[in-house]
């Protein structure tokens, strides 16, 4: 059976708001629920009432009571909404009344929301599937005119946006590291513990029948009934919870009128062609190909953001050939603060983020241009796309590997790590068949190892993935010894992603082969199969391995374990294209050659043959 959900809200609205609130309820995803309507109308404009019998008139599960209670003088402006003692114990009443009707007529589920709101088609759905006994959707208000905007969720006492423990006292600059923690928190789509919410909340039968209640308690002085929800839930042992996933809008000024169209014709009715795409870059003397980078992208994104960290050649005149958006930023060895400085400029619905070195090649243009008209009709936080590395002399990948490329603006992503950083993402992410072509000119330097010494000498502690990128640094450097030890440091931490702990043993079998000690570069070859089944790329180094040392038997059995795996990880971990096509083939004919078995190898070789054919 189907949950029966009950939505309603005490209604006195201004009509142009209401006309939106509602149009967003009609839009919600009702397929696995039974969802009824109940409003309180107190409106005192005729057209908002007027919208009301309206939306009733569509269904037969909408009720609607008329609130006779006199109006109290209630005033809103550009600048904040005005509330006074009687009006919010009206409200209170309003709520409760709705909870008494939840109660009698056996609603598994309440969900009260304000009028001035608009909710993304599957909030309902997500908040129900939760199961949890108390959740909000959050919104984010600009509470008052031209400050941050802040959630309607908080953590403690009226609206304290940080955890205080008894018998604390907290410095300012202590009181101000906890809010902005909380608040980058909740900037994270995820479901969260809260200590007070309100205004979008779906509350259970069982909540419900333990008495959750919106009336001032007589004994507390806290201001607003949704305070005095969230106590008496606290009181009750009820949990509160909140859903970042999809934020609501919230009209909260006429002004908002403007971002209430935009999120219906974008969210709800999907009348916009395309999502806008802000490109992000981070560049340092690129003269020599940013203009190749950008003209690539040019008529598929709706803005370019160049965030220029100290150029001493013609890189900002090139970039003022495409763009007004360019920024100046000091560079203080942090990849990802110069990263995370050029997202904070973005403003468009999506956000692109490219090397001065990448382009989307002409193949891809069209793929690009499909995902991007896919977008505005669907809720996605991320698209992640190839990014090939290194080439043949055919100019066709032999290495690539996977990267959030194309992320929701609205999501507040952030970049982690000072080198080698990469994009902290959640949600609903996606996998496309776009390519994005890595053509690097500059020579590799010496840049990325010096600030992890210059960090190692200061003392800082290294993450579980710094430990790992700083021993390809050493590894691409020939420093072998010093590479095996930052590799096996980043193993015992046992904190890494598989994939990277499978590269590192790799790579450490690759210094050791470089070190002449075979013995242990089998070692770490055989380490790889403690952390997953075996893969193309470890099973070919295994029987170069015993190849080499004319073990042939031994050889042919890892390379025909190549050849069985068929389904590539599709996560970001680098792919070497000939391990899973054509090499273990190859290397099969050898062997079989060299043990006198041509008629074998022969018919190997027709299928390395075959593979390069369908190229």
């Amino acid at each position: 059976m189907k949950p029966h959900i009950l939505i309603a809200s005490p209604v006195r609205q201004n009509p142009y708001i209401l006309a939106y609130f509602l149009t967003s309820l009609q839009s919600l995803n009702q397929d696995e629920l039974v969802v009824d309507f109940l409003f309180i109308d107190d409106n005192d404009d005729k057209q908002s009432t007027e919208l009301l019998a309206s939306f009733q008139s569509k269904s037969e599960r909408v009720k609607i009571i008329k609130n006779d209670q006199q109006n109290d003088i209630y005033m809103k402006d550009d600048k904040t909404h005005y509330w006074t003692d009687s009006l919010i114990e009206k409200v209170a009443k309003m709520k409760d009344s709705i909870i008494e009707h939840a109660i009698e007529f056996n609603y598994d589920g309440l969900f009260l929301i304000d009028s001035d709101l608009m909710l993304y088609p599957n909030t309902l759905q997500n908040l129900w599937d939760e199961q949890k006994d108390i959740i909000s959707n959050i919104f984010w208000t600009e509470w008052q005119k031209d400050i941050e905007a802040l959630p309607q969720v908080w953590m403690m006492d009226e609206y304290t946006l940080y955890e205080i423990k008894n018998g604390e006292k907290l410095e300012p600059i202590e009181i101000a590291n906890r809010t902005a923690a909380f608040i980058m928190q909740l900037k994270e789509p995820g479901i969260y513990e809260v200590g007070g919410l309100g205004a979008c909340t779906l509350i259970s039968r069982k909540a419900l029948l333990k008495g959750v209640r919106f009336k001032q308690m007589k004994n507390l002085s806290f201001w607003g009934e949704d305070r005095h929800f969230c106590i008496r839930a606290a009181a009750l042992d009820l949990q509160l919870f909140v859903d970042t996933r999809f934020p609501a809008f919230h009209i909260y000024r006429d002004f908002d009128l403007l971002g209430a169209q935009k999120f219906n014709n974008e969210i709800l009715t999907g009348k916009n062609e395309k999502a806008t795409v802000s490109l992000c870059m981070i560049v340092k003397n690129e003269e020599q190909v940013l203009a190749r980078c950008l003209s690539s992208v040019q008529g598929l994104v709706d803005e370019i953001i160049i965030v220029d960290t100290g150029s001493s050649d013609k890189t900002k005149e090139i970039a003022r050939q495409y763009t007004n958006h360019i920024y100046d930023f000091e560079w203080i060895d942090d990849f990802s603060k110069a990263r995370n400085f050029s997202f904070s400029k973005a403003t468009k619905d999506y956000i692109l983020w490219l090397d001065a070195d990448d382009i989307l090649q002409e193949s891809e243009r069209l793929h690009f241009s499909s995902v991007t008209k896919e977008l505005s009709s669907k809720e996605v936080d991320s698209v992640m796309m190839d990014y090939h590395l290194a080439f043949n002399h055919n100019g066709e990948p032999t290495y690539s590997l996977k990267r959030n490329r194309l992320v929701k603006r609205s999501c507040n992503f952030t970049w982690v790590g000072a080198v080698h950083e990469y994009l902290s993402v959640h949600g609903n992410i996606i996998q496309r068949n776009i390519a994005i072509t890595h053509r690097k000119e500059k020579a590799y330097t010496d840049r990325n190892i010096k600030i992890y010494k210059q960090r190692e000498e200061q003392g800082m502690e290294f993450s579980a993935r710094d430990l790992f990128y700083y021993g390809n640094e050493l590894k691409d450097h020939a420093m072998y010894e010093e590479a095996v030890e930052k590799y096996n440091q980043f193993l015992l931490t046992k904190q890494g992603w598989i994939e990277d702990e499978i590269a590192a043993c790799l790579k450490v079998a690759d210094c050791y082969e470089m070190l002449h000690a075979p013995d242990k570069q089998l070692q770490y070859l055989f380490k790889t199969l403690s952390y997953s089944m075996p893969r193309p790329e470890c099973c070919c180094r295994l029987g170069a391995r015993f190849l080499v040392d004319e073990q042939y038997d031994q050889a042919i059995y890892w390379y025909e374990q190549a050849t069985i795996v068929k389904n590539q990880p599709k996560q970001g971990n680098l792919i070497d294209h000939a391990a899973w096509t054509w090499l273990p083939y190859v290397q099969l004919a050898v062997c079989y050659e060299r043990l006198g078995q041509y008629q074998k190898a022969e018919e190997y070789k027709e299928i390395a043959l075959q593979y390069n054919a369908t190229k």
